[in-house]
């Protein structure tokens, strides 16, 4: 496919020694697209996926492991129909390459099937949620009522 976004999960079954291993479509050409603070990835489904089975994806830096994107989506019928689905991963990171791993888990939990790939990040995401949470609201006050009350000092020894 043309598509640079679009990952394929190579078939194997049970008995194959190489079954947990798969193959990415393009992988020399492989990159996230963005949607806002959003990574985006084309799946194109195996033969064996089911309606109610789990598409599970994380992509973790090669460098910095504490940077990563995760995401996963239950399959519908006109996902099997259509062949392939658009799977979103939710987290935060710095440009580069990102191991990433897509599985697709049946309806008992076990793994049908997996694929590994290299996939680009062309631009950071940065992490807002640090911003956004109530500890972080607090210190930030705090911080504000610190600098204030050192500048009130100052203002005094000065007098």
């Amino acid at each position: 496919m043309a598509n640079t976004r679009t990952i394929q999960f190579e078939l194997y079954k049970h008995s194959d020694p190489m079954f947990s291993t798969g193959g990415p479509s393009a992988i020399d050409e492989l990159r996230f697209d963005t949607q806002g603070a959003e990574l985006v990835l084309d799946c194109l489904l195996p033969h064996d996926a089911a309606v109610g089975n789990v598409i599970q994806a994380t992509a973790t830096h090669e460098h910095q492991r504490d940077e990563s994107f995760s995401g996963s989506y239950t399959l519908t019928e006109s996902d099997l129909n259509a062949g392939k689905i658009e799977l979103i991963l939710h987290g935060y990171g710095d440009a580069g390459m990102y191991m990433t791993q897509l599985s697709l888990t049946g309806l008992t939990g076990g793994v049908k099937n997996v694929v590994d790939a290299q996939v680009e990040l062309e631009h950071p995401i940065l992490d807002t949620s640090a911003s956004e949470s109530p500890l972080f609201k607090k210190q930030s006050s705090f911080n504000s009522i610190i600098s204030k009350l050192k500048a009130w000092k100052s203002d005094l020894l000065m007098a």
